[in-house]
C-alpha cells in the first residue's frame, strides 16, 4: 500500500477513502478533469465536510502529519536508485566471490526478493495517480481550515 492510501485511510477509514476514489474516478478519469474549482468538486466539499467540525489544533496536527507523509514519499523515490545500484553491486560482488553455487543460488535469491519488495514499493507510490489526487485535495481542504481557523472563523 502506497503512503498516500496509508494516509487517506487513517483520516477517513477504508470505506470513505474507497468512496472518494469511486467520486475521484467519475470526477477526474470520466469527465477528463473539468476545469472546476477545486472547491467545487463533491470530494473537496464532502472533505471539509468531515474536517471542519475539528479544532485548529487538529487541523495543525493534520497538517504536520501530511508533511511527514509527502517527506516519506518523496524519500522513497529518491533512495529507489541507491537501492537499485546496491542490488547490482551486491550481485556483482556475490557472483564475483564464486562461492558453492547453492550458497550463491540462495544469496540471490534472497536478495531478490528483498529488490522486488523495494521495487513494488517504489512503483506503488510514483504510480498512484488517484491517490496523489485524493493527497491535493485533501492538502487544499486542509490549508482552507488553516487559514480559517488562522483568521479567527473556527
Amino acid at each position: 500500500m502506497n503512503v498516500f492510501k496509508k494516509c487517506l485511510r487513517k483520516q477517513f477509514g477504508k470505506s470513505k477513502y474507497m468512496s472518494y476514489v469511486r467520486m475521484c474516478e467519475e470526477e477526474v478519469l470520466k469527465n477528463t478533469y473539468s476545469k472546476t474549482k477545486m472547491e467545487d468538486k463533491k470530494i473537496f466539499q464532502d472533505m471539509y465536510e468531515q474536517l471542519s467540525g475539528k479544532n485548529s489544533e487538529y487541523i495543525k496536527e493534520r497538517n504536520e502529519l501530511l508533511a511527514d507523509v509527502l517527506y516519506t514519499a518523496l524519500q522513497i523515490g529518491r533512495k529507489f536508485f541507491s537501492v537499485l545500484i546496491f542490488y547490482i553491486m551486491a550481485n556483482i560482488v556475490l557472483l564475483a566471490l564464486q562461492l558453492d553455487y547453492a550458497v550463491t543460488c540462495i544469496s540471490v535469491t534472497f536478495m531478490g526478493i528483498c529488490f522486488l519488495y523495494k521495487l513494488v514499493e517504489f512503483l506503488s507510490n510514483k504510480y498512484c495517480f488517484i491517490d496523489a489526487y485524493l493527497i491535493m485535495v485533501y492538502k487544499s481542504v486542509l490549508e482552507k481550515l488553516s487559514g480559517r481557523t488562522a483568521n479567527g472563523q473556527g
